[in-house]
């Protein structure tokens, strides 16, 4: 029997905050008299809302009560309420997530948005939730080749590299359309530290109070491409590179196949207004030198499903798993959410003996917090490894005062190893779920069971607030 649940997307970016509503179909695949496969069958985006700019009461701050009061009127409009919700992501994204009141603002909106709505950031998840929101991750699994997607929004440019339809590599840039902003007489009135730096390097004169003519702008913009030509392997990486970069560049070195564009930069490449300064800021110019750039003229480009709402709808719509249906857990009291993982290696039997002591120090690396244990597992492992793994576990968890005890595996092995746990774990809960991927330093939510305890939901975040 098919299972409908409701998911948020809400994006508060640099330039502008929306929110869409999405309806996912999960079903049983696995077909009569087969172990359960359940699955999401179905995406389908039941409401969007227009688009806002983001609120601030200064440059380094965002107004939090507008946000809230901009969430919850989209809410009455698409006639829904926090507790119909089951899922879904708050992404503060850009130089957004820079603001003083960032971290407040993204936590109060998780508590008000729904009981499973979380708030998550960081450049490397924005980079995955743009290209899948924007179709790139599917145009990768269709067509066999490596698809990049840039996604250039007001403060930031997050670029994700996929292959087969899975996230290879990821990098951000700090370039945007609004990172010089202007008057209505073009006067600046702000402009970015990093870009600044940016236009001293190249010998490109602006400040704030000057009139930005049009040779300026595009000047500046033109150094902006060419940095992200660098950062996708077109040009040869010079000192701009590295002081634009946000968190790393791309590590692979893969010059990928096809090229798309999503972001609200995006949507101005095609510009054809009489305003310089539609949008009070450096956006259309940024676009115009994107479209001209050897990123389109010199690579096969495709135009992205999605384009401004690519992150909003990776956020609400790519955001969350589900756990494979072979689980074993006691805890009830779920959600859980922003729980840290500690990753230890045991892939083969060798990695067995040792799996005790690693278990020991993730458990304890976060001092006194609730902590997941991650692992990929042994494939098909025997009663005799999954006996011995449940020794370990059980050792390395001796002595913690975890109150439950949390592990992943990506391996399908999650029932197996729990029912070996439940007949040594006397004195605490715990949750033992399979077919999740998640790395040292990432966050999970464990969400409420679907498809009748089958299932948990599970949302893998990387946070970018310590």
């Amino acid at each position: 029997m098919d299972e409908t649940i409701l998911s948020a997307g809400i994006d508060v970016g640099t330039s502008t905050t929306q929110i869409i509503f999405s309806r996912m179909t999960i079903q049983n695949t696995g077909g009569f008299g087969s172990v359960p496969k359940i699955e999401i069958v179905d995406k389908e985006i039941i409401y969007e809302s227009e688009i806002y700019f983001t609120p601030l009461l200064s440059e380094n701050e965002i107004d939090g009560d507008k946000v809230s009061d901009i969430v919850m009127s989209e809410y009455k409009k698409a006639n829904l309420t926090p507790d119909m919700l089951t899922t879904g992501a708050v992404i503060i994204t850009g130089e957004s997530s820079r603001k003083s009141n960032a971290r407040s603002v993204t936590e109060a909106l998780s508590e008000t948005a729904g009981n499973f709505v979380v708030a998550t950031a960081g450049p490397d998840l924005e980079s995955v939730l743009a290209g899948k929101g924007s179709g790139a991750a599917r145009l990768s699994e269709e067509t066999g080749k490596t698809v990049a997607n840039f996604d250039i929004g007001g403060g930031t440019t997050n670029i994700c590299l996929f292959r087969d339809g899975t996230a290879i590599d990821t990098a951000c840039l700090d370039i945007g359309g609004r990172l010089i902003k202007v008057d209505e007489n073009g006067r600046v009135t702000y402009i970015a530290q990093k870009l600044k730096k940016l236009a001293d390097m190249s010998g490109i004169s602006v400040s704030i109070g000057d009139i930005l003519t049009s040779e300026t702008a595009e000047n500046i913009c033109r150094e902006m491409t060419e940095v992200i030509e660098q950062s996708a392997g077109l040009r040869k990486p010079d000192s701009r590179l590295e002081l634009m970069i946000t968190n790393h560049s791309m590590k692979s070195g893969i010059v990928p196949d096809i090229i798309t564009f999503s972001g609200g930069v995006a949507d101005c490449m095609g510009y054809s207004g009489e305003k310089q300064f539609p949008y009070g800021d450096i956006g259309v110019f940024l676009g115009h030198a994107v479209a001209a750039s050897p990123l389109l003229t010199e690579r096969m480009s495709e135009t992205a499903e999605e384009t401004i709402r690519a992150t909003v709808i990776g956020a609400g719509n790519f955001s969350m798993e589900v756990s494979g249906s072979t689980i074993e857990y006691t805890f009830g009291s779920l959600p859980i959410k922003s729980i840290p993982v500690s990753r230890i290696k045991l892939e083969t039997s060798v990695d067995i003996p040792s799996a005790g002591e690693q278990i020991r120090k993730g458990l304890s690396r976060y001092e006194n917090r609730l902590t997941a244990i991650s692992m990929k597992g042994l494939p098909c492992p025997s009663f005799k490894e999954i006996e011995a793994m449940a020794d370990a576990v059980c050792a390395g968890a001796e002595g913690s005062d975890q109150s439950v005890l949390i592990i992943i595996t990506e391996a399908d092995i999650g029932k197996a190893l729990g029912q070996a746990l439940k007949r040594r774990i006397k004195d605490r809960d715990f949750i033992c779920v399979d077919g999740i991927s998640c790395s040292d330093g990432d966050f999970i939510d464990i969400g409420e069971p679907l498809a009748h305890g089958k299932v948990l939901p599970v949302i893998v975040k990387t946070l970018i607030f310590s």
